[in-house]
């Protein structure tokens, strides 16, 4: 794999597996669609642009399209549907997954710069749901310093992310 390859594997694949999770819903077979999608592009990335805008929207759609053709050839949409009253994606579900992938992807990568204490208590807090007394009770810390520590990954994260993002932020943590 190329250079070029190796870092558009780094900046879109975590987005990439968000994508596709929030498409079919299975974490494993969304990961293994974000690798088809980066090995269809180096098999074509001859007939592609190589601007990065074009490379990304080509991964995006791959992901797109084999978590679609999953869904049909297991025969899981209409269970799915049933099950969580969810009818087929317009465009617009479509592009705000899209915009929630390649936030979180963002997040994720201003999360692995935090401080390791830091990090595990923003993953477990903001991420994976726990209160503030879950987590002091797991890590054997106070709440308050749990607290501050996550007070801390928040203003760490405004600060590597684009302020514009910020907005897309507070509605990743709230909602």
């Amino acid at each position: 794999m190329d250079e070029l390859a190796s870092n558009l594997f780094k900046k879109y694949f975590k987005g990439l597996c968000y994508f596709g999770w929030k498409l079919i819903g299975d974490a494993q077979i969304a990961e293994d669609l974000a690798q088809d999608a980066f090995t269809a592009y180096l098999l074509k990335k001859d007939s592609i642009s190589s601007d990065e805008i074009s490379i990304k929207s080509f991964l995006y759609t791959n992901v797109k399209f084999a978590a679609y053709n999953i869904s049909r050839k297991n025969k899981v949409i209409d269970t799915y549907w049933h099950k969580t009253k969810y009818s087929e994606m317009d465009d617009v579900d479509i592009e705000n997954s899209i915009i929630q992938a390649e936030f979180y992807s963002k997040v994720s990568q201003a999360m692995v710069k935090l401080p390791t204490a830091c990090q595990e208590i923003c993953r477990m807090g903001y991420l994976d749901g726990y209160s503030n007394e879950e987590i002091s009770k797991i890590l054997q810390l106070s709440v308050n310093t749990v607290k501050t520590q996550k007070r801390r990954g928040i203003e760490a994260i405004r600060r590597l992310i684009k302020p514009e993002l910020l907005v897309f932020f507070c509605v990743f943590l709230f909602f």
